[in-house]
């Protein structure tokens, strides 16, 4: 936060001085100096957008401060000068804009690449430690329910050895798209390992929340999964539990996965409340 605000110390402060520069100095060529504000603008806004709003709008600006200071004594030669300094301005200030929104977008790729699951496409396991960081502790200010499903697909090493790796990458990309399909905006999806994954419910209590696992079961069983001509039949064991206040990630997660646990132990395709 610190960071922006020095930055737009410096837009202004900077601004400032091409100004005063400019006013006292017939030099055209010292509207180069606007680069620094327009530049810093874009470090901070990377977008195409940012930058023709920027472009067109320091063009402007140098082009009525000018006539404003110096209109009793701008002669044509003047005014062409004025010209070239505004057009080698844009093509520096287009280059190095394109440069930073590249690196722009490569960070966000790569940021939403380091958090998500590459197979399904859904958040992974890293997501779920930053998104919990904050969403405990604004869980227990608050007061407001929030619970945890961690499922797991019921037999799918059987999958993989009678159908093959690439069955078994169908059934979890087709499990994840059934279940997106269901969950709210504000739920957090994520694949934890293999055949395992976790739902956050923020803002849902636990009877709640039960109610909505049953429906993520019977909707799994009820969706065909066909790879090659093959059906293959495919169920899911929930463990779910409500946040207690106190507890840490782990053991939230230690809690769901002991429903987990029983569910499997105890038949599978069902939902066991911890």
């Amino acid at each position: 936060m610190m960071n922006r605000k020095l930055m737009y110390v410096l837009i202004l402060a900077s601004l400032a001085t091409v100004l005063v520069v400019n006013y006292y100095s017939p030099l055209e060529s010292l509207w180069m100096l606007l680069l620094i504000p327009a530049i810093a603008t874009v470090v901070l806004f990377p977008t195409w957008k940012a930058t023709i709003t920027v472009g067109l709008s320091g063009f402007f600006l140098m082009v009525i401060t000018e006539f404003a200071f110096h209109q009793e004594q701008m002669p044509y030669q003047h005014a062409a000068d004025l010209m070239i300094t505004g057009a080698v301005e844009w093509v520096v200030f287009t280059v190095i804009s394109s440069f930073r929104i590249k690196v722009a977008r490569l960070i966000t790729e790569l940021e939403h690449l380091a958090l998500t699951d590459p197979l399904t496409k859904i958040y992974n396991r890293r997501y779920l430690d930053l998104y919990m960081e904050k969403a405990i502790p604004l869980s227990e200010r608050r007061e407001d329910p929030m619970t945890l499903i961690m499922f797991d697909i019921d037999h799918f090493k059987t999958i993989n050895d009678t159908y093959g790796h690439n069955a078994g990458d169908m059934v979890l990309k087709k499990v994840t798209r059934v279940i997106e399909g269901i969950i709210r905006d504000s739920d957090v999806f994520v694949r934890t390992g293999g055949e395992e994954f976790i739902i956050v419910l923020p803002n849902a209590p636990l009877e709640q929340g039960i109610k909505f696992a049953e429906r993520i079961r019977k909707t799994v069983e009820g969706t065909r999964f066909v790879y090659k001509g093959k059906r293959i039949l495919v169920t899911i064991s929930l463990g779910i539990t409500e946040y207690i206040k106190g507890q840490d990630l782990n053991q939230f997660i230690e809690k769901a996965d002991q429903g987990l646990y029983r569910a499997k132990e105890t038949g599978r395709n069902r939902v066991v409340v911890i």
